[in-house]
Parts: C-alpha cells; sequence; structure tokens
C-alpha cells in the first residue's frame, strides 16, 4: 500500500487552504487499483499496445519479461515503440532512438507549429527570443500607466475574453466546442477562486502533436494558459501531463520552474503583473482521464471516473470551483490570436472552423508525421498528397481517422474537407486529427478485437453499457463466424453507444462496425 498512499496524497490536494480529511484505506485501495501505473505489477518497461504500434507488429516482438502494456507512447510516426524502465524510448524494428518527426504545413499560416519545424524552443531564453510571452506582457502592459490596476485587468480581461470568442476558435481535443464560450462560462461564473487546466492527457493512439508541443514549445503552453488565467479571472493552473510522456512532464517541469524564477510566473512582477501560480501534475495511467471531468477526478486523488454533467467543469470544476480545461494545441493558438486579432484567425480555415489544424500521420504513410493544414483542406490531399498513400506502394485498404472514438474511412470517403461541422454532417469524427494507414493486407478482425480490448481495459468503469458490455462485445467478436454472435454483437454495441455515460463509450461502437463493415 505505500505506493498507492503516495500517489494518492498528491501535494495539489490542497487547493483552498484547507486539509482534507485522511483517506480510508478502502478508498486509497479503490484508487490505487483503478491507475494501470498503480494497478499493474512493476515491470522492467512499456511496450506500445496503440493501433499504429499494434499494426507494426510491435507487441509480437518482446521479448524477455511481459512489459507492462501501454495504449500509445506518442511515437506513431515511428512504430512499434517502447518505454524503457529509465524513461528512455526506442522505436523501430531495429530499436534506435527515435529521430525528430517531419513537421510541414500547408496554407498561408503555421499557428502552432511554425517554432517546433525549426527545433526545439523548451529552453526559455531561445523561446523569449523567439517572441514567447510578449503577447502576454503586451496584454498586461496598461496595469502598469498609472490606471487602477483592478480597472486596467478587468478591461483587459474582457477585451482578450472578447477576442476568443469572436476568433470562432475550437478545442482541438476532439469535441471542437468553441473555446471563447468555454472561457466566458467561467469568468461569469460568481465563484471568484477560478482555475485553468492544460489538459496534456492526449491519448488517441496515432496523435502525438501534443507531445511534441509539450516537449518543444512548452513556454506557448504556458503563455496559452496565462492568456486563459487573464481572461477568466483565474490565478491558478494545472499542467496535466500523461506519465506516457515522461521526457513531456520534465519538459513541462522544468519550464514552470524557469518562468517563475524569471517573474513571468507566479507572483506579480514589473513585466508581468499577474499573480498565476502553474503546477505540473502526471497522470498514472489512464486513457479515459482525457475526458476532462475524469481529469478533475484525477487531480483531485480519486478514481478517474466520469462526473455526470451538468453541472459542467466551467461553473463547478476541480473541488467545485469553476475551471477551464483546455487542450495543449487549443492552449498554443491564444497567444498567435492574442496577437494578432481575431479578424486575422477567421482569414484561416472555414466559417465554421477557422484557424489551422495539425494532423498526424502514422508510419504506415509514404511521408509521415505531422502537417497543419487550414480547415476546409481535403482529407484526400493529406493523405495521398502529403502523406504519400501507403509506405508499400500499395493502395490503402483505409484510415482510421481520430482514434479508437473517430472513424474508418475507406477510399471512397475521402473526399471530405477537414471541418468539424462539415465532418460530423458526414458522420465522421476528426477527433485529435491523428490518421492511422490501414495497409492491405490488414487483419481486420485482429483491429476490431485490439480495440474491444482496447475499450474494456480503458473503460473507467462508471457506468454499467460500457464496464460489461466492453468485456461482452470482446467475447460476442472472438466467433466472427456465428451469424448469432454477430447479430448480437451489433445489438450490444448499439446498447453501449445509446446508454454510456461519456463519449468514450458513446463513440467506440461505431468505428467497430465500420470494421465489422470492412471486414465483410
Amino acid at each position: 500500500m505505500t505506493d498507492a498512499i503516495k500517489f494518492t496524497k498528491p501535494a495539489f490536494r490542497v487547493l483552498d487552504g484547507t486539509v482534507e480529511a485522511p483517506l480510508t484505506p478502502a478508498a486509497l485501495r479503490g484508487v490505487a487499483s483503478f491507475f494501470a501505473d498503480s494497478a499493474q505489477p512493476h515491470t522492467p518497461g512499456r511496450v506500445c499496445h496503440g493501433l499504429s504500434c499494434h499494426l507494426a507488429r510491435g507487441c509480437d516482438s518482446v521479448d524477455g519479461d511481459a512489459r507492462q502494456p501501454v495504449y500509445c507512447l506518442g511515437y506513431c510516426d515511428q512504430s512499434p515503440a517502447w518505454l524503457q524502465a529509465d524513461d528512455r524510448v526506442i522505436v523501430g524494428a531495429d530499436r534506435t532512438v527515435p529521430v525528430s518527426t517531419p513537421i510541414r504545413s500547408l496554407g498561408p499560416e503555421a499557428v502552432v507549429t511554425a517554432r517546433i519545424r525549426r527545433g526545439s524552443y523548451a529552453d526559455l531564453g531561445k523561446a523569449r527570443a523567439a517572441e514567447v510571452y510578449a503577447t502576454l506582457a503586451a496584454w498586461l502592459r496598461s496595469r502598469q500607466s498609472g490606471d487602477s490596476s483592478t480597472a486596467a485587468r478587468s478591461a483587459n480581461a474582457a477585451a482578450l475574453l472578447d477576442t476568443v470568442i469572436r476568433s470562432g476558435a475550437q478545442g482541438r481535443g476532439g469535441a471542437g466546442f468553441l473555446t471563447g464560450e468555454k472561457w466566458r462560462a467561467t469568468a461569469n461564473a460568481a465563484d471568484p477562486n477560478k482555475i485553468v487546466i492544460a489538459n496534456g492527457d492526449e491519448g488517441d493512439p496515432g496523435s502525438y502533436i501534443d507531445r511534441l508541443l509539450l516537449e518543444n514549445d512548452p513556454h506557448a503552453v504556458l503563455e496559452g494558459l496565462a492568456l486563459c488565467a487573464l481572461a477568466v479571472g483565474a490565478s491558478r493552473g494545472i499542467v496535466y501531463v500523461r506519465s506516457e510522456y515522461p521526457q513531456a512532464l520534465r519538459c513541462m517541469q522544468q519550464a514552470v520552474h524557469d518562468a517563475t524564477a524569471a517573474g513571468i510566473l507566479g507572483p506579480e512582477s514589473a513585466e508581468f503583473p499577474l499573480h498565476f501560480d502553474v503546477t505540473v501534475v502526471s497522470g498514472h495511467g489512464s486513457y479515459v482521464c482525457g475526458e476532462e471531468t475524469a481529469l478533475l477526478n484525477a487531480i483531485e486523488g480519486r478514481r478517474g471516473e466520469v462526473r455526470i454533467r451538468p453541472p459542467y467543469p466551467s461553473v463547478a470544476g476541480l473541488h467545485g470551483h469553476p475551471t477551464v480545461v483546455n487542450n495543449i494545441e487549443t492552449l498554443v493558438n491564444i497567444p498567435w490570436i492574442a496577437a494578432r486579432g481575431a479578424e486575422a484567425y477567421r482569414q484561416l480555415g472555414t466559417t465554421q472552423s477557422p484557424g489551422t489544424k495539425a494532423i498526424c500521420l502514422n508510419h504506415g504513410f509514404a511521408r509521415p508525421g505531422v502537417v497543419e493544414v487550414p480547415y476546409g483542406t481535403s482529407l484526400r490531399r493529406v493523405i495521398e498528397e502529403e502523406g504519400g498513400g501507403s509506405g508499400d506502394g500499395r493502395p490503402l485498404l483505409a484510415v482510421v481517422l481520430g482514434g479508437p472514438m473517430g472513424s474508418v474511412l475507406q477510399p471512397g470517403q475521402w473526399d471530405v474537407p477537414i471541418d468539424y461541422t462539415t465532418m460530423r454532417t458526414s458522420g465522421i469524427e476528426l477527433g485529435h486529427g491523428g490518421i492511422v494507414a490501414l495497409p492491405a493486407d490488414t487483419d481486420v478482425p485482429a483491429v476490431v478485437q485490439h480495440w474491444l480490448t482496447f475499450m474494456m481495459r480503458e473503460s473507467c468503469g462508471r457506468c454499467v453499457p460500457c464496464r460489461a458490455g466492453s468485456r461482452e462485445a470482446l467475447r460476442l467478436s472472438e466467433s466472427p463466424g456465428r451469424s448469432t454472435d454477430r447479430a448480437a454483437l451489433d445489438r450490444l454495441l448499439q446498447m453501449i453507444s445509446l446508454g454510456s455515460l461519456c463519449a468514450f463509450g458513446r463513440n467506440i461502437p461505431s468505428p467497430v462496425r465500420q470494421l465489422l463493415a470492412l471486414a465483410g
């Protein structure tokens, strides 16, 4: 129980100056058993079982003792991937050190990848030389002009919030919810103890842009988070980083330390008159904690189960306080919007989805890597021109877009613009924007079982349809030749989709059905 006790008593539990009652042994065990990092036996390393690595047959080549399975290490462009006991990552059939991920862009402007295409800006000096934090300083500058600091802050906050609302920026975590509307709900909440959180628990196998940003542009993440804090009136921030990204966790911890020492974060300084304390929190191995309410429970030291909504986090979030939860890519958009204005941002992309989206291509493409595209770009163009089609030169059977809660798309479905509204009208989910190539010789029934195993293992267990339904669905999928089992599986997937509490259970059945159709 020692590890469990350490795990469930993190320093960030006390946010309001009050000490909570000690958790009971039963509660400690319940929390520790929920998360993979504390529930599974200690192993010398971890092997990625994400879809990209599954297709690369990385799981089949593990020798020696069984390794702890994880569902994405964020190196989908170089699959398969392993995380060593010393947190070093090795990739590829030859198990080599990862190389730099190719990053390119289409259109007139790159919003989130302009810096990281040129290398790492984790060093504070290098980041500031590239004008990171300059936008934050500019929005705080009028507070030094002799005006009442309270009045100036209120005016700046209102103007910044209005800018983000008018930009039409949407969350990049998959739901596509309007960022400004989420901020407005928190800004208008009566409770003055507001909190902002950067959700670095991107876990969709196939997507890795958040890892790249956390490792190579952490100060841009912090600037976006600080601008959010200014707009909504928060003085506390948290960056939550999944444990499967140990290098990203170290980079964010160092960035927060350096920015605080420089007077950018923490107590007000002459250059940055904003009191904003930031804490970095590590996840403990749970895909579903990418869902914002499960993430809040995890930060509070509870099981990472989803919450019933309403109330929404923007009104009653962490410890009941108004909380904004934004994904990493979303936050890196904010300094660009705040610097150049809402109208400039709306010149990129489409009316329904302004701006750009980072699309991640896995190792199954001839040209894997990240492509930042304006919304409205054809999915086919990204797959065939930017990705170069299949890495083996044969036509692709299909692609998986948006991870396990996304969509399985055959070539005849690729002529669709990358746009939340248009795609949803066509029954397509963009998700985080990861694309995994399914080669011509894909064992589709094996992929179905792989996904249902993922669903069973990663379900938070809060609701019966997802918890029990995923286990039964896996059992039924193991008898693909029996028509009675196939019909029962179809009915069960429908029940899971209709009865589950959150998007995890509601959305996974759709791509499973699409895979079953692909299998014939």
